[in-house]
């Protein structure tokens, strides 16, 4: 019998969501030993960053938001810009 579209007719996988058991230990095991080593103040992350800073902002630049959306109204308020010796009042 031939499966729709749309219907997986794996009754005994993993459910749909559920953690692979394998990358949970894996990541288990990583923030054990990332844990363990910030307290050794020779290897930790901070002493890294010092000898490799421009590494370490590069992967500091990745966990900032890529952009950010904000929307402001503002009533009675006087905007004023300046742009060396120019003021603009909006």
């Amino acid at each position: 019998m031939a499966f729709k579209k749309g219907e997986s007719g794996n009754s005994e996988g993993r459910p749909k969501g559920t953690p692979n058991k394998l990358t949970a230990t894996v990541k288990d095991v990583f923030t054990t030993v990332f844990t363990e080593l910030q307290s050794d103040s020779e290897v930790n992350l901070k002493a890294w960053g010092k000898d490799n800073p421009t590494e370490f902002y590069k992967l500091c630049s990745k966990l900032i938001p890529a952009a950010v959306e904000m929307k402001a109204e503002i009533e009675g308020v006087e905007q004023v810009f300046k742009i060396g010796n120019v003021e603009i009042k909006l």
